[in-house]
């Protein structure tokens, strides 16, 4: 700051300007920060200045609470909570004071006796403890309106000694069954009126430590019928709505996209079952819709001599008359229309889901407004469905009867009538990366150390992860206080010690003997729950629930699956533009569109050389260069021939199939592709996946291991699209015409 000029004169006029200075939560302070009110107040702590020769006491007023200090990721530092405590005692002397609240307004009893029993024992600092390990002092009730002493939940599955996807499952659906239960049942006291009521959606909150198993939880309360928001969640081109819009535009910008006018087909806009998209891949034309247009116009002309189903010709009939209002009409328009004429609304009917509908519709609108057309829009589509850290849409929560999901950083400064923690046993990381910057003794420093097991033994690098487990401390600190009336605590039995379990069993001294769990000393309202006492109390809650009037049916209907999973895209993991340059991905495409050309009878050694060529220049090659990328092409398909690829793979043959698109489910994850060519001979299907750049003899092996995810996803598509489980599936390497099996 003095190596400015003016830096006198800066701090001159803030003092002849300035009377007070008020620092809202000063634990999450970082050594910058205070270095900034260092020296800005210098001149007040000196006794000198304008103001003090006029009888002004400028004031300095810091609020915060260093058991909340939770950035340390973002640089805070839990040090100057402390450091600016007596330093400020030192230089204001009789001036300064400290208070420190000690009454809860808050939470109930049973809440507040939880938190001072947890955090007196493992929030303890001695004398000679660093700065930087947090100082707990209990507090006592003072809720005014409190009804009861509230309650503590703490419930504790088995896991037979592993941790699993499906335990997380499980986990979740307990979760969903306790918050169906307690709805309507538990009473609290409503603080804008003062008077009691049973408890809705809206005064619960799903507090995460982090994301990863956030679609779990959010799928068990779909299961549930339970309405949720998840606050500043991310993941927003994965959404089910999403990956179905995308592949709407994508349709409407290349009507020859049989991906994605599969997956709009099958998506809740069209519902058209799988069985009736197989036979309309068999039936004659070049590609999906223009197979599916023929149907339509020979029902038409013929009566009833080739119907359609129901689905499939009210899909036909509705992509017809899109397309054909492209000139007239803005693709956001065009959106908002396909969702109103087949229901789609209804489908995602929920907060979050139309929300982020209408965030995708603004971002089309957007584009349109800048004067993108259709396919510039299709490109930023396609650079941004990966992109898995963009936030779902803003959703306002206020009066909304829904229960919130957010992580406990979120959360912070919040309270909610009932909280609940689920994820107890999940284990703090350990984990740290191989660059660190670390501040030391009043400097920041920077150290490098790639290995990890140096990592494990280096004092700077270890003293780091302390100070991330000691925060982890504080984290739990902050998610339990955020409870008015109840907290639930829920997880599956670990004998971890660092984690939020690892951490109540010690300050509890919770033990377990075969099902049954005991503390040291019992706590007014905390209990234990088994997993079969929530299912008895959902269960129960289930039989007294008032019934109630259905809804008058509303035609058309639209049948909404129950799961809502993310869609992916089954991509390649090469860097094929880093590796071979940026020309090699759309290379790769246009290969691809030959074989599939030739595999569907539309294109032969005749006229492939004019197809390639007008796909090179519709691709941005023309001229010269796209005669030189052809050359190319062409060299690559005398390989294919001399090899047999052609003629055995590749050519037009009976029971195959070329560019077969498929959605399939697995883990709770939705993945969609589209598989280059599949042969069936008798009761054998072999996926081939054709590999479309340059390949080195030693890269093979690397690239078959790279990509066996993907062919193993290929392969159960198959198995379950056929209903077989004889499949095997090759990579055929086109640079080279070798065929390496997965």
């Amino acid at each position: 700051m003095t190596e400015n000029p003016e830096w006198a004169n800066i701090l001159y006029a803030f003092d002849e300007k300035t009377d007070h200075i008020l620092v809202d939560e000063f634990q999450d302070t970082n050594s910058f920060q205070w270095e900034i009110i260092n020296s800005l107040t210098e001149e007040w702590r000196s006794g000198r200045g304008a103001k003090r020769e006029q009888g002004i006491r400028p004031t300095l007023f810091f609020v915060g609470d260093e058991k909340q200090s939770i950035y340390y990721f973002r640089g805070a530092n839990v040090e100057i909570f402390r450091s600016a405590r007596e330093k400020l005692a030192q230089w204001l002397g009789d001036e300064f004071t400290y208070e420190e609240a000690r009454e809860n307004y808050r939470s109930l009893p049973a809440i507040v006796e939880f938190t001072n029993r947890v955090f007196s024992h493992i929030m303890e600092r001695r004398g000679d403890s660093p700065a930087w390990i947090t100082h707990y002092s209990p507090f006592s009730a003072h809720r005014a309106d409190s009804p009861g002493p509230g309650r503590v939940e703490l419930i504790l599955l088995d896991n037979n000694g592993r941790l699993t996807e499906d335990l997380k499952q499980r986990e979740a659906q307990v979760l969903a069954r306790r918050i169906k239960a307690l709805r309507g049942s538990y009473r609290i006291t409503d603080r804008d009126t003062g008077q009691q009521r049973p408890c809705t959606y809206m005064d619960m909150a799903v507090l995460l430590r982090k994301r990863t198993h956030l679609r779990k939880y959010e799928e068990a309360l779909r299961t549930c019928g339970i309405p949720f928001v998840a606050v500043k969640g991310i993941g927003y081109y994965q959404e089910a709505e999403i990956a179905m819009l995308r592949a709407l535009v994508f349709f409407l910008s290349n009507p020859r996209d049989d991906y994605h006018l599969y997956i709009l087909l099958k998506s809740p806009l069209f519902m058209v079952s799988e069985q009736d998209i197989i036979r309309l891949v068999n039936s004659d034309g070049d590609s999906l819709f223009s197979k599916v247009s023929a149907l339509l116009s020979r029902e038409v002309r013929n009566g009833e001599e080739a119907p359609l189903p129901a689905s499939l010709r009210n899909a036909a009939l509705l992509l017809q008359q899109w397309l054909s209002n492209i000139p007239a009409k803005p693709i956001a328009v065009l959106i908002e229309e396909a969702l109103t004429q087949t229901g789609g609304w209804r489908s995602f009917h929920e907060p979050q889901r139309r929300a982020n509908i209408k965030k995708f519709i603004r971002i089309i609108e957007d584009l349109e407004s800048r004067g993108r057309s259709i396919l510039a829009i299709r490109d930023v589509l396609e650079r941004t469905s990966d992109r898995e850290e963009e936030p779902k849409a803003n959703v306002n929560t206020e009066g909304m009867d829904a229960v919130k999901i957010m992580t406990i950083h979120g959360a912070k400064g919040l309270e909610f009538p009932l909280v609940f923690l689920p994820g107890l046993e999940e284990p703090f990381s350990r984990a740290s990366a191989e660059n660190l910057i670390y501040e030391k003794e009043g400097s920041f420093l920077f150290k490098s150390l790639p290995e990890a097991s140096l990592r494990r033994e280096d004092e700077d690098f270890m003293m780091h992860m302390s100070r991330q487990e000691e925060e982890q401390k504080r984290l739990l600190y902050v998610s339990v206080t955020r409870a008015e009336d109840g907290l639930f605590l829920i997880g599956h039995w670990s004998e971890h010690e660092r984690s939020a379990l690892g951490l109540l069993r010690r300050a509890l001294g919770i033990e377990r003997e075969h099902d049954t769990y005991t503390v040291k000393e019992v706590t007014p309202g905390f209990s234990f729950l088994s997993e079969a006492e929530v299912q008895e109390l959902f269960e129960h809650s289930l039989r007294c629930q008032p019934r109630t009037k259905p809804l008058p049916r509303v035609e058309p209907t639209v049948t909404v699956p129950k799961k809502r999973a993310p869609w992916r895209a089954v991509t390649e993991e090469a860097d094929i533009r880093g590796q071979h340059g940026p020309e090699w991905p759309l290379l790769g495409d246009i290969m691809h569109r030959v074989l599939e050309g030739v595999s569907r009878g539309m294109i032969n050694e005749q006229n492939m050389p004019q197809q390639a060529l007008r796909l090179l220049t519709s691709r941005g090659f023309p001229g010269d260069q796209g005669k030189e990328k052809l050359r190319i092409l062409e060299q690559d398909m005398a390989v294919l021939r001399k090899k047999g690829i052609w003629q055995d793979i590749i050519a037009p043959r009976e029971n195959s199939f070329a560019e077969l698109p498929f959605v399939y489910e697995e883990k709770g994850v939705v993945y969609t592709g589209r598989v280059d060519r599949i042969i069936r001979q008798d009761d054998r299907f072999t996926i081939y996946d054709y590999k479309t750049f340059p390949v080195r003899d030693d890269e093979a092996d690397y690239l078959v291991s790279a990509y066996s995810g993907q062919l193993h996803l290929y392969k159960k598509a198959v198995m379950a699209l056929f209903q077989t489980k004889n499949v095997n599936s090759c990579i055929i390497f086109t640079h080279t015409g070798e065929i390496r099996e997965v």
